[in-house]
């Protein structure tokens, strides 16, 4: 409910999301699809059923100063039984750790309760830079929110994680995308803003060509 960390705790959720998509044996519902249920009161039954999964992950994020607060819950679909749940309260500079612990102990339980033959939950690193993280979730944060005002603020955020980590590769794919959707709002000029976002679509893939989205960053230019 926080509105100054709502881009952390949806930022979580897109970790979660990629992390727990890489494991082998695991169909995971898209962030397209999760996030149109964001908010939403209703029995977690229902909301499975919506998604058409068999478990649905919820939970929320509270931030006081450096220390985080997670509580987490898997619940199965079919009874609205709790398969597992957990409180995490640590330090901020944790939250790598904490996402990979969540991922892990969600495929440990699936494997356990309603998936027997699922591969390892892989850990997600992108940068060690704390700082470049935030200001990258930020940026994805307020590109999601698809106007001009919030492209421009999405911009500066990027431009800072990159300043902060020049070898952050998702870093480059979220400019690349902001500099791209800019030219839709006509907040720049066509030619320039697809030449500025092909350059940086292919700056991440140099930096790490096994990044889906700098292909994607790429593709859509």
């Amino acid at each position: 409910g926080d509105a100054e960390n709502e881009y952390l705790s949806d930022g979580i959720t897109d970790e979660l999301i990629i992390a727990l998509s890489k494991v082998e044996g695991l169909n995971v519902a898209s962030r397209t699809s999760v996030f149109a249920l964001k908010g939403l009161r209703e029995d977690v039954r229902s909301l499975g059923a919506r998604l058409n999964v068999s478990a649905v992950l919820e939970g929320t994020l509270r931030r006081a100063g450096n220390r985080l607060r997670i509580t987490v819950q898997l619940t199965g679909v079919a009874d609205g039984r709790t398969l597992w749940s957990e409180r995490y309260d640590r330090e901020l500079a944790d939250v790598f750790a904490i996402q990979d612990e969540i991922a892990r102990t969600i495929v440990t339980t699936l494997r356990a309760t309603l998936l027997g033959d699922l591969g390892d939950a892989p850990p997600v690193r992108y940068t060690a830079n704390l700082r470049a993280y935030h200001l990258y979730l930020k940026g994805r944060y307020w590109w999601n929110r698809r106007t001009q005002a919030g492209i421009a603020e999405a911009i500066k955020y990027f431009e800072q994680a990159i300043a902060e980590d020049p070898e952050y590769a998702l870093a480059y794919t979220g400019l690349a995308d902001s500099y791209a959707l800019q030219v839709d709002y006509r907040g720049a000029p066509v030619q320039e803003g697809m030449e500025r976002a092909k350059g940086l679509a292919r700056k991440s893939i140099t930096l790490d060509d096994s990044l889906a989205e700098a292909h994607t960053s790429l593709g859509w230019v």
